[in-house]
């Protein structure tokens, strides 16, 4: 019989979604995992915990992992710092740079589009020609002429306002801050994977100990 693990420790921090585009996962794509002993530390990264038969992807509990390892380390001491499940996703390749650049392109015009939308039927709300045209006549006394420099100073404070708050010009980041775009990706990603978690644990389609 092999060396137990007795008297070393293992620290072991789990990411929230590891993805691959080969069908093998291993422990150590899984997360950070780091032992003073450094037999044990390539053992155990290089051990296999799951094989996909096709795309998809498969939550997986740190119990599930520490099982793993103690079936051939059975006195090792492990310790999670990270998540409790991870969420192992398989894709077949990696997509071709043409076609993510035609769908990004694709999402900017219909966010585009959207957008205007969106701001041109708010000012329909609000009756914004309207409001224009009593303002200056209750500042300058005459009636508005079609382009006046209400209109001009709105339409570029419009634009100025939305590139602050997004925080972004082109690739350029006015502030080292995550923009609002970021914040609300990361929650949705958050979200999904949470129901992805629930969703297999329920339907008991998740690796975990029995």
């Amino acid at each position: 019989m092999g060396y137990d693990g007795n008297n070393e420790t293992l620290y072991i921090k789990l990411d929230r979604s590891a993805l691959r585009y080969e069908a093998d996962f291993y422990i150590k794509d899984l997360g950070g995992i780091e032992c003073s002993n450094s037999d044990i530390l390539a053992r155990v990264k290089a051990h296999a915990v799951y094989h996909f038969k096709h795309p998809g992807n498969m939550p997986v509990s740190i119990t599930k992992v520490v099982e793993e390892i103690h079936s051939f380390y059975p006195k090792l001491t492990v310790v999670s710092l990270g998540e409790t499940d991870v969420i192992m996703e398989y894709r077949s390749k990696e997509p071709e740079p043409f076609m993510q650049g035609a769908k990004t392109g694709f999402l900017c015009v219909l966010l585009f589009v959207g957008a205007a939308f969106a701001i041109m039927a708010f000012h329909n709300d609000i009756s914004i020609t309207e409001l224009f045209d009593r303002f200056y006549l209750q500042v300058m006394g005459s009636k508005k002429p079609a382009v006046s420099p209400l209109e001009i100073a709105y339409s570029i404070g419009l634009a100025v306002g939305i590139l602050f708050f997004y925080n972004h010009f082109g690739k350029k980041k006015l502030t080292h801050d995550p923009t609002p775009i970021q914040v609300e990706m990361r929650k949705y990603e958050k979200d999904v994977d949470t129901a992805i978690i629930e969703n297999g644990a329920r339907r008991g389609e998740n690796l975990d100990v029995s």
